[in-house]
């Protein structure tokens, strides 16, 4: 036996390591142009529904295997509803659908389909199934993770393109180039938000190093190119930027081919709306305004003819209930305090009129003399008419020093619209809070009272009632505030001198001003004594019967347009989105370094597929390169696109891609199961008429982008509506013939993703609020120190209640319930969801406070539906939770549980099973 030495087979295995591993060359089969396939021969036709199924039957029947028998009705309905909507069908929807499919299963299949297809709750689903993939993050992470306050627009626009259905081909144009589009709209600026979802270094990107800032560029660069085409064309073309790809026929070029069509999108700010749309909104709203104040003059004119009739009984002098104020403004006869005598001067257009402070909000205000005493301790106190609740910042009534460089103010609408907060000097001691809306009628009287202790602690009233917690500010000069006699003065209807938004468009009928701080009970005996003003009811009593009718005319008109005016987004920035400089020509970095530079590029697609050059020069403008590029990469032409979407689709429909790897079909990525069945529904999705002869580009192609076709292809299929359970007989042992059921020989049954279980419990609990759209609700409190600090609250609010797709998506407020059942990193990107079963979920499903009250809202709600029969209850929390009745054992157990520990142990058990967790 010839032998060898230690070090030559060393050698002999080093070699055999180093050798280059197989790749994909220009003949790789997602390269491919994209034709549709002839329907297969199948032995067993009467089997299938639909194209789908014949491609899907010729494997299994070539395999020597048999399709599942179909689901039962209510089975099939509670994974049509998780699968199109993410929440489960109530017993009513059951009871219809199988009433319907006895009598016509397929009519009862489509009529179901479509209506779901048609919900916005579809949109929200498969919203946050593509904010999954496009790494959507409302925060910046890193160090100061800083959270993006506009980036919802982003998510709306994503969950509104799919409720309506828009063309493929079209959202990802917008996407990629919305800015840039001919006649473009806030809408396809707000698209490009897809390009600056992910992380951005903001220390980095200030650093004093040039070459630090370089390199974090680079960094950003990756991540959006690996974003843009990992999602739209599904290869990692950003493994290609310190060299050739090692495993896919891309080019170190072709990487920067792609960055020079990028270079000059950035993180760095805000854009208006298009100045078209900045006008149109200026002038519907510059429209409805004179519209509502014509209408409100007349309103007023009418309340003050039927308060003068009135006038003669009102007590003048009744003193306020508790503490004495220092100082009280009636505006009876003049601008001075009834107790102090402290003058007032008016300003502008502000006048006293039938007991009342009249502001119009553009220039009109009331300030007072000096104040003759030292004003610490203090608590503002006023009774105020807002009519307009799309007012932003002015102030109802303030202390300031009399340069108005320090004050705090009773303000309105300033950071968050339509809320009263606590006004304060650079907002040293003001906090953002989760009070309700100011809903007051356009003639309402309403208290508004903020009292500041001598701990610093401030506590906003409203109506006699405390508007949100208690506060402390922090940081700067957060303590309370000393207001030297002699140099402080109030003010009314405007926030502080100097201020050029500061002023409050109201009626003030009286204010207060205590030199300590109001305890909870002051101030709601303050509020249960009232003004000495009469009623709105007792107001119109006095009216003649025409001069009623024309009030509640003009009200019911001032309603409806206040609405309309309700309806035009009060920012002109649109969301956190792609903000364009003009970029230098770009060259190629050589092993990535940028210290290391090589030749220039132009802008360009992938080399090895067709119409990949641009005809672009290096320098070309940035709005050129990105058109370009956003017209190759939706081009039906381009085998890639509509590949990737199609899979995507089936990914989410049944657990896996007809290529397991969705952001890869690539070398490295698993070759399709059905290349057939995939071409066929690409072709569909965006080639059909293409193939036809129509051109491409016309209106009629564009239709056939639409992603709900796709849907209504997949869950009306045998493929899809087989069980996922059968008799043993039917069982082809051995299933090493296709253990992984890649054939799709069953349906894999799969557990709902973490924002599926939350939304499913609010869902049955009836505790889930259909409000969609706008600002996440935010289920923490956040300090700023230099950066963003992140504590989780748990509060049983109705906001907190919303789908968790409007849950502010912030890299450092991770929600434990959710983080433990899956739900991804939201900087990052993430194709499919991993499913991992821990101790850590079935501790937060026993012990955690949100499922607890949920179990305790479910079980109210049984109570109320099913009245007091314990058997009846059981019946329905079963329907209701898992959609079916219970067996007679789970019945006779689940009895003696309530009864023993009561129906809300029942529900939280029925919360913690496996059925209600699964889709089948």
């Amino acid at each position: 036996m010839r032998r060898y030495s230690l070090l030559l087979l060393i050698l002999l295995a080093s070699t055999a390591i180093a050798e280059e591993p197989k790749k994909a060359g220009a003949d790789w089969w997602s390269l491919q142009p994209v034709t549709r396939p002839t329907l297969p021969a199948v032995k067993n036709p009467t089997w299938t529904r639909n194209p789908i199924d014949v491609f899907v039957l010729a494997r299994l029947e070539a395999a020597g295997l048999t399709p599942a028998p179909e689901s039962e009705p209510a089975t099939l309905l509670r994974r049509l509803f998780f699968d199109l909507i993410g929440l489960p069908p109530s017993p009513e929807d059951i009871d219809d659908f199988l009433r319907a499919f006895r009598a016509a299963p397929q009519a009862a299949m489509e009529k179901v389909v479509d209506r779901l297809l048609a919900s916005p709750r579809y949109g929200e689903r498969w919203g946050r199934h593509w904010l999954d993939v496009a790494r959507f993050a409302e925060s910046q992470g890193f160090e100061r993770d800083k959270i993006r306050d506009n980036a919802w627009r982003y998510r709306d626009y994503v969950i509104d393109s799919f409720n309506r259905d828009k063309p493929y081909d079209q959202f990802v144009r917008e996407q990629l180039a919305g800015d840039v589009l001919p006649s473009a709209t806030a809408e396809m600026i707000t698209a490009t938000g897809f390009l600056v979802a992910g992380p951005y270094d903001e220390a980095g990107t200030s650093s004093a190093s040039p070459i630090v800032r370089g390199r974090v560029r680079e960094e950003e660069m990756e991540d959006m190119l690996a974003a843009m085409s990992q999602t739209f064309l599904g290869l990692t073309v950003n493994c290609a930027r310190c060299h050739d790809h090692k495993f896919d026929p891309i080019l170190q070029r072709d990487y920067y081919r792609f960055k020079s069509v990028f270079d000059g999108v950035r993180h760095d700010g805000y854009r208006p709306l298009p100045a078209a749309e900045l006008k149109q909104r200026a002038d519907k709203i510059a429209q409805l305004d004179q519209s509502i104040t014509v209408r409100e003059q007349r309103l007023a004119e009418l309340e003050r003819l039927g308060r003068s009739r009135i006038r003669p009984t009102k007590v003048d002098g009744l003193p306020a209930p508790g503490p004495k104020p220092i100082s009280r403004w009636t505006f009876d006869k003049d601008a001075r305090d009834d107790i102090g005598k402290l003058h007032g001067k008016l300003h502008g257009n502000a006048k006293i009129d039938h007991g009342r402070l009249i502001l119009d909000g553009k220039d009109s205000f009331m300030e007072t003399e000096a104040l003759s005493s030292d004003l610490r301790e203090k608590t503002l106190e006023a009774w105020v008419v807002v009519a307009n609740k799309n007012q932003r910042g002015g102030g109802a009534m303030s202390v300031q020093t009399k340069d108005g460089k320090v004050f705090d103010a009773i303000v309105f609408g300033e950071r968050q619209p339509g809320k009263w907060m606590a006004g304060s000097d650079f907002f040293r001691r003001t906090r953002d809070h989760y009070g309700l809306d100011e809903n007051a009628g356009p003639t309402e009287v309403i208290q508004v009272a903020v009292a500041y202790a001598h701990d610093g602690s401030i506590v906003v009233f409203r109506n006699g009632k405390p508007y949100f917690e208690p506060y402390r500010p922090q940081g700067n000069n957060a303590e309370l505030q000393f207001y030297a006699s002699g140099q402080s003065q109030v003010l009314f209807g405007l926030r502080h001198t100097g201020a050029g938004n500061g002023y409050l468009a109201c009626e003030i009928e009286e204010a207060r001003l205590y030199d300590k701080t109001l305890t909870a009970n002051e101030v709601a005996a303050s509020y249960l004594a009232g003004v000495p003003a009469a009623p709105v009811w007792q107001i119109l009593d006095e009216l003649t019967p025409e001069e009623r009718s024309e009030h509640k005319i003009k009200s019911a008109e001032v309603r409806r347009l206040r609405a309309e005016r309700d309806r035009i987004p009060p920012n002109i920035f649109l969301g956190y989105v792609a903000t364009i400089r003009q970029p230098e020509p770009t060259n190629i970095l050589l092993r990535g370094d940028i210290e290391k530079i090589g030749d220039v590029v132009s802008p360009g697609g992938l080399s090895v597929l067709r119409n990949s050059e641009f005809g672009l020069p290096p320098d070309a403008p940035e709005a050129q390169r990105r058109l370009k590029f956003a017209d190759w990469v939706a081009s039906p032409q381009n085998p890639l696109t509509s590949r990737v979407i199609v899979n995507r689709l089936w990914h989410y429909h049944f657990g896996r891609g007809l290529v397991a790897t969705p952001n890869d079909f690539g070398f490295n990525g698993e070759r399709p199961s059905h290349p057939e069945l995939l071409d066929w529904l690409a072709s569909e999705c965006g080639m059909r008429n293409v193939e036809r002869g129509i051109k491409e580009g016309s209106a009629t192609s564009t239709q056939n982008w639409g992603l709900k076709h796709i849907h209504r292809l997949i869950v009306t299929s045998a493929t899809y509506r087989q069980s996922s359970s059968f008799p043993k007989s039917e069982i082809r042992i051995p299933n090493s013939k296709d253990e992984e059921n890649r054939l799709l020989w069953h349906f894999a049954p799969r557990r709902l993703e973490a924002e599926a279980v939350r939304d499913a419990m609010l869902a049955i609990s009836g505790q889930l609020r259909h409000a969609g759209g706008g600002p996440g609700f935010r289920p923490f409190k956040v300090t700023v120190f230099n950066s963003s600090f992140y504590d989780l609250i748990d509060e049983d609010r109705p906001e907190f209640n919303r789908r968790t797709v409007y849950r502010i998506g912030v890299n450092s407020a991770k929600d434990p319930l959710l983080e433990a059942f899956d739900c991804p990193e939201p900087s990052v990107k993430a194709p499919k969801r991993n499913i991992t079963t821990t101790p850590l979920q079935a501790l937060g499903l026993m012990n955690n406070a949100f499922v607890q009250r949920q179990a305790k809202s479910f079980a109210a709600r049984v109570q109320r539906e099913a009245g007091e029969n314990v058997e009846a209850q059981i019946d329905r929390a079963c329907r209701v939770a898992i959609g079916r009745n219970p067996s007679v054992t789970e019945r006779t157990r689940l009895i003696g549980l309530a009864r023993e520990h009561g129906l809300t142990q029942v529900c939280w058990v029925l919360l913690n099973s496996s059925e209600f967790l699964y889709v089948k």
